[in-house]
């Protein structure tokens, strides 16, 4: 049992949520290590995640009941679920994060080890607020993209995670650079409107995109802003050109990338366009986005 709540006469209590089919189905092997590290100050419950969207129903579940803590351990679905379920709730819970995805970008994000044992010794430690994304009514932490490049990433399999890592989105990506399929888009943002062909739109939240860090260099969990990336339509060499720098260093100050910051766009195209939201197809255009500002505390690792 964990120590009481002198406020309130009752024991705080953290829920950790598992995906047990995360970190090659090692998850359970965690288990023991979370509780320990946790149970001097809290009653921990365990909860198995068996279908899509339990994440969010047990983080749903933990607010409701005012649970001081929820802790995610999976991949970056299992994160995105878990944060679908606390967000713009009345009560929201402190989220601790154990790694064990291919990319883990929000957890690269909150400088936390990628090892699980190494990142399990952060939680119930230092904590901040960071920043969440808001799309029509679904939320995200990290990116959200338009385009045929978030298409493709999109549809990266679980198999091709397995053998190639951050490098299968990587591969599917210049495949569909290659391919060059253009959009019309439409952003209205902070007091403009523009119109522009562009092959892909990119919306960052943190520094760490498919586990690269030099995408949106400047992009804070906390800053309270929008990263906002247009990738211009242009000749085939054009486009090889800004996917190796897209990949490999900082673009936003290339004539082919329009960059901008706001804390909310409005982006609309003649054709219902998919998204990709943290790496996952979700939804479609038109779509507002906009920016929760310091909107959960998180247990993070060193700054």
């Amino acid at each position: 049992m964990g120590e009481t709540d002198e406020k309130w006469g009752l024991y705080m209590k953290a829920m950790v949520i598992m995906n047990p089919t995360s970190g090659k189905e090692q998850a359970g092997t965690y288990k023991e290590n979370i509780v320990e590290q946790l149970s001097s100050t809290y009653e921990v419950i365990v909860k198995e995640t068996q279908k899509e969207h339990d994440a969010t129903l047990f983080a749903r579940e933990a607010c409701d009941e005012k649970y001081e803590v929820v802790v995610l351990v999976g991949g970056d679905g299992t994160v995105h679920e878990g944060i679908e379920g606390i967000a713009e709730q009345a009560h929201r819970p402190i989220v601790g994060v154990v790694p064990l995805g291919t990319v883990n970008d929000f957890a690269r994000a909150l400088r936390l080890p990628l090892e699980p044992e190494e990142a399990i010794a952060y939680l119930g430690k230092q904590t901040k607020a960071v920043d969440i994304g808001k799309v029509n009514e679904q939320y995200f932490v990290n990116l959200l993209a338009v385009g045929s490049l978030p298409d493709a990433v999109g549809d990266v399999s679980i198999e091709q995670k397995t053998a190639l890592g951050a490098f299968a989105y990587f591969f599917e990506g210049a495949k569909a650079a290659i391919a060059n399929e253009t959009y019309t888009l439409t952003l209205q943002y902070d007091d403009q409107q523009e119109e522009m062909e562009a092959m892909l739109f990119l919306v960052a939240l943190t520094d760490s995109v498919a586990s690269f860090r030099n995408i949106a260099t400047d992009a804070e969990v906390d800053d309270g802003l929008l990263h906002c990336y247009v990738i211009k339509a242009g000749s085939l060499l054009d486009t090889t050109r800004v996917m190796t720098t897209l990949f490999s260093g900082d673009f936003s100050d290339d004539t082919s990338v329009h960059y901008f910051t706001t804390n909310c766009v409005n982006i609309a195209s003649s054709e219902p366009y998919a998204l990709n939201v943290d790496g996952d197809m979700m939804g479609q255009l038109p779509a507002r986005i906009e920016v929760l500002k310091q909107h959960i505390h998180v247990f993070h690792g060193q700054v």
